[in-house]
């Protein structure tokens, strides 16, 4: 028998369950999905349940313990909250049009007018005069980018045409995780051949840790980020009387680009401000508002870089900024959303993987 035969033999268990992925594609890509999801439950709830079950004594009641908590928590929030962020996604879908860029061209003219000099105003509407085509390109092009991004956010939920039976599927798939996890590896493991073991093993609990102490750490992060973010905007506009409307929208954005370094914060800014130039204000428009905005999103990084980050730093994947920038970028002109969240894993796993393979070919 000559090396290639070898070869297929000896891993047919993951070659012909690739191919079967691979050649029904179109059906199995939902349910693959759906695993994605369970998998980020178990990563998230692990450690709840592990400390639940050093007081009950058991792994199966602290799985349905938790279960029970999260379903009544996600009933509570969908007859909520959940209605209040549809209905903002709705109207900011609504808002995109090329009647906004009009009316914020305008409103922002009007707060230069007031701090510019002179020469300066006439220079920035001369500037204005002969970019003003390039600007409407460059904004339709932006509004079609945002209306597909959500569009495709909204189409996640469906993948089997039904949300609900989803939802119930992933709980299913997120409870056996939870109780035979460990199980799952070990199977998997030992159907690797006796001489690729050692480094399968070792390949299966670096991915784990990093991605793991990676997920739950962005996750923090992005939770952080996103609160503070509603909370600091909602107080702005109570304490001096402004409007920025899709509050808790623009905060759950801030909160997903923050998963962008440098640029995540500025991404998150950006709307606010747009948002509240072009809302008609009670107050008249000033630029010291506009700097108020500005500084509650920077008070939002501090809390962020200071108090947060640091305690999250373990989740870290070895990577170069610039290229988890580069690969947040690509996995979001990819897949949307998705890929935002799993650009960066996937890169954190190739990595060990080829780490492992040259270490093994060293030797």
């Amino acid at each position: 028998m000559n090396k290639t035969s070898t070869f297929f033999i000896h891993n047919l268990w993951w070659l012909v369950p690739l191919a079967v992925v691979l050649l029904f594609w179109q059906h199995t890509a939902p349910i693959i999905l759906m695993l994605v999801f369970a998998y980020l439950g178990r990563v998230i709830f692990n450690p709840v349940i592990s400390i639940i079950e050093q007081w009950t004594g058991s792994r199966k009641r602290s799985v349905v313990i938790v279960m029970v908590l999260l379903i009544i928590c996600l009933v509570i929030l969908s007859s909520s909250l959940f209605p209040l962020i549809g209905h903002q996604i709705t109207a900011f879908q609504s808002a995109l049009s090329m009647e906004t860029l009009t009316k914020f061209l305008e409103k922002l003219t009007v707060v230069l007018e007031s701090i510019l000099p002179a020469f300066l105003f006439n220079l920035f509407n001369d500037v204005m005069g002969q970019l003003d085509s390039a600007f409407s390109k460059i904004w339709a092009s932006g509004l079609s980018h945002i209306k597909s991004f959500i569009g495709g956010a909204g189409s996640v939920a469906f993948a089997l045409g039904s949300a609900f039976i989803s939802f119930l599927i992933i709980i299913v798939f997120m409870i056996v995780f939870l109780l035979e996890g460990q199980n799952l590896s070990s199977a998997f493991l030992h159907a690797v051949p006796g001489e690729h073991y050692g480094t399968a093993k070792r390949m299966l609990e670096k991915t784990s840790k990093q991605i793991h102490a990676y997920i739950r750490g962005q996750l923090i992060a992005a939770s952080s980020v996103a609160a503070t973010s509603i909370i600091g905007l909602y107080i702005l506009q109570w304490i001096i009387g402004i409007s920025i409307p899709y509050t808790i929208l623009i905060g759950f954005s801030a909160g997903l680009f923050n998963l962008v370094p440098f640029i995540g914060p500025v991404m998150g800014m950006i709307p606010a401000v747009i948002f509240y130039l072009i809302t008609d204000q009670t107050v008249p428009i000033h630029i010291l508002y506009v700097f108020l905005i500005i500084g509650v999103f920077a008070i939002v990084q501090l809390i962020d870089n200071l108090v947060v980050s640091p305690y999250i730093m373990g989740g870290s994947v070895g990577l170069h900024p610039m290229l988890i920038i580069i690969l947040v970028l690509l996995g979001a002109s990819v897949g949307g959303i998705l890929g935002m969240l799993f650009a960066v894993p996937i890169a954190a796993i190739l990595k060990v993987v080829i780490s492992e393979l040259d270490a093994s070919i060293k030797k």
